[in-house]
């Protein structure tokens, strides 16, 4: 029999209510795109499978060499560690981490009882190599970005090297039913896609200087268009999900894949811009975007103050650049998505309130303008800001039961100012509310939809007047999650 490797995408806590099926297992997916043309591999999504553990229990047999897991920093590792119980109740084989947090915390990962192996970094090759190894049992020693326990002590690797991404084979969207995650965005069919990894970026909060050690590395223009063009023969979709950190870095690049797409047929929505990039941009660049099929775009503004900008985040262009190059898009087809943070270190009341006036700013200008809500500093493992407050004494969770708390809609750093933390947290939780979001996506019933609209100008009036207590919305909120997720993973 043909030797198989179990994959499991844990679930991620509530699903949002504004998505309509959840985002393709895309980590593991590129994990798999190698060895999957040497042996079986079968996918297991906690989000998608009404009983997973039984769906567990079917894809594990005697010809498992591995069960691995993908987990970023929060919930999700709460489930992966539930799943990794189970299957470790199931078989005897290695049980293998890897993703963003196991990759930054690779050691306290591997440390854990419920951890055999982590594979640090891109897994493309190293989980091939694992893979090969326990399949013919062979020693396991010695793989780079592999790190292992021998004999119950943790043995570091050397460090992985980064992968040519042009020489990759495609992402085996064929291991699962891509149906199932195909999300809508004013009705049309999006595809996940991700045409370049890294950043050259240098801003603080940001992980992709330890992952991706600052490079970009992109797959040209022609191989991205063959792709897409082959995976539009194979599935039903008119708008490509680009999922790249910043796309723009390379201009000619990104316009000759707008080019492209646009003779496809095909629109685009863009996770990744910053603004230094679109200062470079001409209006007649940005009138090409729209006659493309750019239909959103996100902006990383991140603050609405120029020293917490420059001196905390590492942002480069001052807030009004940053206002310039937002306002651009006043009037235009495409939504512009702009996010920020509050609750940074050495933030004050007064920056924090100014950011929020800010993102308040942005979407008067128009109703192609969203803010995803205000989102609260939470330190990600790997980023400097993280690596600042450790060293100012910051006592960060020591193993992964306590990272699966941590919590990206509450306030970690304020514990010791209770009246600071409550406000961040009613505040952050009002902004969810304050644009036309929910009019975007697919998900939720009108009814759904018609109470969240009707509760937008009570969200602008309480977050204009600091008026938050009480907030018995915040209640209703999370029965209402319930009853349009079930509550499940």
């Amino acid at each position: 029999m043909k030797k198989n490797l179990v994959l499991v995408q844990p679930g991620i806590g509530d699903m949002d209510m504004f998505r309509d099926k959840p985002t393709p297992p895309l980590g593991l997916l590129c994990a798999a795109s190698v060895i999957c043309g040497e042996m079986e591999v079968r996918l297991v999504d906690q989000r998608l499978a009404s009983d997973w553990r039984a769906a567990l229990a079917s894809a594990i047999d005697a010809d498992t060499v591995a069960v691995g897991f993908t987990a970023m920093t929060g919930q999700m590792i709460f489930h992966a560690l539930e799943a990794a119980r189970e299957a470790r109740r199931l078989t005897s084989v290695p049980l293998v981490w890897g993703g963003i947090h196991a990759s930054l915390l690779a050691a306290q990962t591997a440390a854990h009882e419920l951890a055999d192996y982590v594979v640090e970094g891109e897994g493309e090759m190293a989980l091939a190599e694992l893979a090969r190894r326990l399949a013919s049992g062979a020693d396991t020693g010695g793989i780079p970005g592999v790190w292992r326990k021998n004999k119950g002590i943790v043995e570091a690797p050397s460090q992985p090297p980064l992968l040519d991404v042009e020489a990759l084979p495609p992402v085996p969207y064929h291991l699962v039913e891509m149906e199932r995650y195909a999300q809508t965005y004013n009705g049309r069919k999006m595809f996940f896609y991700q045409s370049s990894r890294g950043c050259p970026c240098r801003c603080a909060y940001c992980y992709n200087r330890a992952f991706s050690r600052g490079r970009l590395r992109a797959k040209s223009a022609e191989l991205v268009l063959k792709e897409i063009k082959d995976l539009r023969s194979r599935c039903d979709y008119s708008l490509v999900y680009l999922l790249d950190d910043n796309f723009f870095i390379d201009q000619r690049r990104a316009m000759a894949i707008l080019s492209g797409l646009k003779a496809l047929g095909l629109g685009c929505v863009l996770q990744g811009v910053d603004i230094e990039t679109l200062a470079r941009m001409t209006d007649a660049d940005l009138d090409f975007l729209e006659d493309a099929g750019v239909v959103r775009l996100a902006i990383g503004v991140e603050s609405g103050v120029d020293r917490v900008r420059r001196d905390i985040l590492n942002k480069s262009g001052d807030l009004k650049l940053a206002r310039e190059q937002v306002a651009r898009f006043r009037g235009r087809k495409i939504a512009v998505l702009a996010s920020l943070i509050v609750g940074l270190p050495t933030e004050t009341p007064a920056e924090i309130r100014a950011t929020m006036d800010f993102g308040m700013d942005i979407l008067r200008l128009g109703d192609n303008f969203r803010i995803p809500q205000f989102y609260i500093f939470s330190p990600y493992p790997g980023t400097e800001l993280f690596a600042f407050l450790e060293k100012g004494g910051a006592v960060f969770p020591s193993k992964l039961e306590e990272w699966g708390k941590y919590e990206w809609d509450y306030s970690h750093m304020h514990e010791g100012s209770p009246e600071l933390k409550d406000f961040l947290e009613r505040a952050c939780f009002v902004s969810k509310f304050l644009d036309r979001k929910m009019d975007d996506y697919g998900a939720g019933t009108w009814m759904l939809k018609t109470l969240y609209n009707a509760y937008r100008p009570f969200a602008w009036f309480r977050l204009k007047h600091g008026f938050l207590k009480p907030l018995p919305e915040r209640w209703g909120y999370a029965k209402l999650k319930k009853i349009f997720r079930g509550g499940g993973h």
